[in-house]
């Protein structure tokens, strides 16, 4: 990639599905200036984070939430393309969320992330799900998980690869 290169939507959409199709242009890619490029969007929260990382920590926390393997396997497979959401700064409004009631072992179908509200009786989310309803949930007594966009995957890919040569 020259660096004369404007990275549109649609370019990185264009790069990310040619990495997931042959990884080996990950190589080409000049992970530099990908990243400055980047700068201007907040991504510091996945700064030298990996695909196998984020994976890892999904996994680690339904082994802790969930007793038994098939339960935390099917959770793991539904939350591909997911991050958890461990400190309230790295919840990003227009972004789809799943997340799991701590004293309940069902994840929820979620919805785009609409709001932040700081009240009284603690943080809430505020979300409009599939049916166009607007839903409300407590974070403090939730797991949140949020999809990844093609460019965030396309960061972890980059970093994944840089860890990898290294």
């Amino acid at each position: 990639m020259d660096n004369t290169t404007e990275l549109t939507p649609d370019t990185i959409n264009n790069v990310y599905d040619e990495a997931i199709k042959d990884p080996s242009l990950l190589a080409s890619l000049d992970v530099e200036q990908l990243l400055s490029t980047l700068e201007n969007e907040n991504n510091d929260y996945l700064e030298n984070k990996t695909l196998k990382g984020i994976t890892d920590e999904i996994h680690d926390i339904m082994q802790s939430v969930l007793k038994e393997r098939e339960l935390q396997e099917s959770m793991c497979l539904k939350l591909v393309d997911y991050r958890l959401v461990d400190e309230l700064h790295e919840l990003h409004k227009g972004k789809h969320v799943r997340w799991i009631r701590k004293d309940t072992t069902k994840l929820t179908n979620g919805g785009i992330v609409v709001d932040i509200k700081f009240l009284d009786t603690g943080t809430q989310v505020l979300c409009k799900n599939s049916m166009n309803r607007f839903i409300q949930y407590k974070y403090d007594q939730c797991i949140t998980f949020q999809k990844l966009s093609h460019t965030e995957q396309l960061i972890l890919m980059a970093y994944e690869h840089a860890t990898s040569i290294n």
